[in-house]
């Protein structure tokens, strides 16, 4: 999720009108929530307002336009109409991850991740872990994903239901297709799983791993039609390349 002061930005938008249309066609029928929130830093990273692209909803840009706070759960609000059930653990707002916590934070929401036929979203700051543990130390731990707790992830899920995991791109645009590539197969050496594939617009990608051949289809056919819609100019699917 990163910190709640960039709620609302673009990449939720991006995020959750993807989210939306995952949602809405009835193959999945419940949502669970992993927010990885971290606490306020001031850095400059930035916050990118949202706007309108062609192909995405008009109502979700309206409904962030209308929250009056900065606050996770406005997210249950906007999803629960598509959904049987929305999982997390509450207080939503105050669940922070931290490193030195990290174990006690997976263990919250052991659960949560086990939610069957659910779509499974967790949101770390950056994504994946990447480069050697003084990077990761000098970056801030609390941002990623280790591969071990990825593996235990891949592990926990349901056959029924869908992992999601938020992946942010280095900033070279050339790079990009390169990087969600690396990552799938950090993914699937990790997890132990070949039915994933991978969503991307700019700089942001979207990872995504399955246990059932049939889910995988679906999952498969929902991105395409997402693809083909969005107005998005930089945008691509990444599919398991070494089956």
């Amino acid at each position: 999720m990163v910190q709640l002061k960039y709620f609302g930005d673009s990449r939720d938008y991006f995020k959750y009108d993807l989210i939306t249309h995952l949602l809405t066609d009835g193959v999945i029928s419940n949502y669970a929530f992993v927010p990885m929130l971290t606490n306020h830093r001031v850095d400059g990273e930035g916050n990118k307002t949202s706007k309108h692209i062609r192909g995405k909803s008009k109502e979700l840009l309206s409904f962030i336009e209308k929250c009056d706070s900065k606050s996770l759960e406005h997210w249950e609000l906007w999803l629960k109409p598509h959904i049987e059930s929305y999982v997390t653990v509450h207080p939503v707002n105050e669940m922070f991850f931290e490193d030195a916590t990290r174990k006690e934070y997976w263990a919250s929401f052991e659960t949560v991740i086990k939610t069957r036929n659910a779509l499974i979203f967790v949101d770390p700051d950056t994504g994946l872990e990447t480069g050697s543990p003084s990077y990761l130390e000098k970056m801030g731990r609390e941002k990623y994903i280790l591969n071990g707790e990825l593996a235990k992830l891949a592990q926990a899920l349901d056959v029924s239901s869908v992992l999601m995991i938020y992946q942010h791109l280095q900033n070279n645009k050339h790079k990009h297709k390169m990087s969600v590539h690396k990552k799938l197969k950090q993914v699937i050496k990790a997890s132990g799983s070949s039915l994933v594939l991978a969503y991307r617009e700019d700089d942001l990608a979207f990872l995504f791993i399955t246990k059932n051949e049939a889910m995988f289809s679906q999952l498969c056919k929902l991105l395409e039609s997402y693809h083909e819609s969005s107005g998005h100019v930089y945008k691509s699917i990444h599919y398991e390349f070494n089956k």
